[in-house]
């Protein structure tokens, strides 16, 4: 019989996918051509648009949060000021030169805690709950 994940174990996978996403928005016009598009604008948003991190009882830090939604409100205008723009036309006006360096601070602020396990809950990354209980 396969377990379901718990939701703290969820949370500590949507943190790990989302620094693997601010990692695409880092590398600036390549992040676009890896993912098109869509994937630029759509990768991002299935993941921060969620209740736990809105509501911030997500595995994400105050500080990872803020840069998150910051790096959200972003990537909103930018696709309000460039509707219906092509891949070149998006990279020709400049956003992922702005979004980039964000992208690459946040990054450094996620590794400032380090990725969660995506097996074990962990009260911070690399202290399992139940150790942590233990003591």
């Amino acid at each position: 019989m396969i377990e379901e994940p718990s939701d703290r174990l969820i949370e500590q996978r949507i943190r790990n996918r989302i620094y693997e996403i601010l990692e695409i928005l880092a590398e600036c016009d390549e992040g676009v051509d890896l993912v098109s598009i869509n994937g630029y604008f759509n990768l991002f948003e299935d993941f921060v648009h969620r209740p736990s991190i809105e509501s911030g009882m997500s595995a994400l830090s105050r500080d990872e949060r803020a840069i998150v939604l910051e790096i959200a409100h972003f990537l909103e205008v930018a696709c309000e000021t460039t509707p219906d723009f092509t891949k070149a036309e998006f990279i020709a006006s400049g956003w992922p030169e702005q979004i980039a360096p964000k992208a690459r601070d946040a990054r450094a602020l996620f590794l400032i805690r380090g990725l969660f396990s995506e097996e074990l809950e962990e009260a911070e990354p690399g202290q399992s709950i139940t150790a942590r209980a233990a003591r």
